[in-house]
């Protein structure tokens, strides 16, 4: 009869395997010689050694022998075992096998199994999906066992802050913000999380500086949320404001900060700032990083700076797409047109089979190009490409571009049929720019048809009359402009409350209680009285002078 292996001696060489096929061959060994059952530390180190050697195995077979051997490993294993094989699984397992696992090893291991640290690999999974809100019951679930076992606010707070990531990532602002404000404590990772998630909310951006400015304790990453944040909700001072500060208390800012930084500073169109903020990457950044090399492309042509941009351009060894578009409407909106037509070749290839694939955004610049260059012709092939040779759908902003590009040459009529060719979606925002252009150029009888086709597809818009009653008046049509105002003036009187058509010199204008340029008008209309009072005043001294 064979002896047993040593205890030491077969777990140290246990913790030596590496490779898949080891682990199965051990695994043969410990069953063949009944070394498992009753064996929790033998067959813990089985499974971690099982985990490590994954990391070299392919990923199904990995898989399978991790799910294997937890199936068929004699309970209790070791808590930190199965988390380990738990974190193992989770970037090849869908949640729902995930979840399924979970629930083998809560009924194969209770009332040991799961500790603090099993939750957070499920919420974090469930984060990760692309809809979470779908996993919104499971996580519900989750939710419960923790404060049922007592672990939710346990330090440290993994679970607390995955469960907080899940409900940010779901949308659910509410319910994360009822579990951070139900925190006896939180962490860094806390507040970054609930930041995240306003920053990410509409109009939230104001809660997360709320949030930011009450943290006793910052990390690079709450300070890149704020600036990004601000950048993305178009507030690009702000985000320098914080920039500033970040660089007035000495933190050393990321690249992902400095991509922040640069975006902004295109934004405002402020080169001055751009290159500072271009000068502190090159100081603290030896490698060149593709994220910061393309904004600062897009900052530099954006403040007018093309050769900048191509000097930025031209050192990146690897280019994306996204950076090859930064640099092409670079040249195409704010250098030479015909050069970004020309890069654009570039990018593609002139053999078609070492170029990148353009995209929407490509387009636009290229016609953009082709309308500062008049280029009819040229636009017209570019166009139909989109559709033909890379399956892209034009967008709104492609018709545009040719109908701009029309009406360059004087083909507004061109440019009119165009744009009723779009979907119906587009077409009112199209046709109400294409009437800007007839009235800047006195096409009068064309700006008549579109505003009456506006009105075909918007009969409930208002403002649709006041256009067509503002045609009339520039064209000197008075008998249109009262016939008109009757039909405006009956349409008034069912206006919501808070709307109103003024009439300022025979040109309609439609007012609403809450537009955002009331305070603007409002503004203006205080100072005109100020003037009339001031007026006033200077008139009735000069008539007692008189007198």
């Amino acid at each position: 009869m064979a002896s047993r292996p040593d205890p030491g001696e077969l777990q140290a060489f246990l913790r030596g395997l590496r490779t898949h096929h080891a682990v199965l061959c051990a695994h043969a060994f410990l069953l063949r010689r009944g070394l498992l059952l009753g064996h929790r530390t033998t067959a813990g180190i089985l499974l971690s050694a099982a985990t490590s050697a994954s990391r070299s195995a392919h990923a199904h077979a990995h898989a399978h022998l991790l799910r294997l051997l937890l199936h068929h490993l004699p309970p209790p294993l070791p808590l930190f075992s199965l988390d380990n094989a738990l974190r193992a699984l989770a970037p090849r397992l869908p949640f729902s096998a995930l979840l399924s696992l979970f629930a083998a090893l809560l009924r194969s291991h209770h009332p040991a199994f799961p500790a603090r640290f099993s939750f957070p690999t499920l919420l974090s999974k469930a984060s990760s999906s692309s809809s979470p809100r779908l996993h919104l019951p499971s996580a519900l679930a989750l939710h419960a066992q923790l404060l049922r076992r007592g672990l939710l606010f346990s330090p440290p707070l993994h679970a607390a802050n995955a469960l907080l990531h899940f409900y940010a990532a779901a949308t659910l602002l509410p319910c994360a913000r009822n579990l951070f404000d139900e925190m006896p404590f939180r962490d860094v990772a806390s507040y970054n999380t609930m930041m995240t998630a306003y920053a990410g909310a509409v109009d939230g951006i104001d809660a997360a500086r709320h949030l930011f400015d009450g943290m006793l304790l910052r990390n690079v990453v709450s300070w890149n949320i704020m600036i990004n944040g601000y950048v993305k909700v178009k507030r690009p001072e702000q985000a320098l404001e914080v920039v500033r500060w970040m660089a007035e208390i000495g933190v050393r800012g990321t690249a992902v900060a400095m991509v922040g930084a640069a975006t902004a500073c295109a934004r405002l169109g402020r080169l001055g700032a751009g290159k500072e903020v271009h000068c502190a990457f090159l100081r603290r950044f030896e490698e060149r990083n593709l994220l910061f090399s393309t904004a600062l492309v897009d900052m530099y042509g954006k403040c007018r700076n093309v050769d900048a941009a191509r000097k930025v351009f031209d050192r990146l060894s690897f280019r994306n797409v996204v950076c090859w578009n930064a640099m092409i409407i670079g040249h195409c909106v704010y250098g030479e047109p015909g050069d970004g037509i020309r890069l654009f070749h570039d990018m593609i290839g002139q053999d078609d089979q070492h170029g990148l694939l353009p995209d929407e955004v490509t387009f636009i610049g290229v016609l953009c190009a082709c309308t500062r260059l008049a280029l009819l012709d040229d636009g017209k092939a570019y166009f139909e490409q989109m559709s033909t040779m890379y399956n892209i759908k034009p967008t709104f902003a492609h018709y545009w571009c040719m109908a701009n590009l029309y009406a360059s040459v004087g083909l507004l009529e061109e440019a009119e049929g165009l744009l009723t060719s779009m979907p119906e979606e587009l077409k009112a925002h199209a046709l109400g720019g294409l009437l800007g252009l007839c009235r800047f150029r006195g096409e009068w009888e064309l700006g008549e048809r579109i505003v009456l086709r506006l009105i075909e597809l918007e009969p409930s818009n208002s403002v649709h009359y006041a256009l067509l009653c503002n045609v009339y008046a520039s064209a000197g049509r008075w008998e249109d402009v009262h016939r008109v105002k009757a039909i405006i003036k009956e349409r008034d009187e069912k206006l919501s409350p808070g709307h109103r058509l003024v009439n300022l010199n025979e040109i309609l204008h439609q007012f609403r209680e809450r537009q955002p340029e009331n305070q603007e008008i409002y503004g203006i209309l205080d100072g005109l009285v100020s003037r009339l009072k001031l007026t006033s005043r200077v008139n009735g001294q000069i008539e007692s002078g008189v007198k």
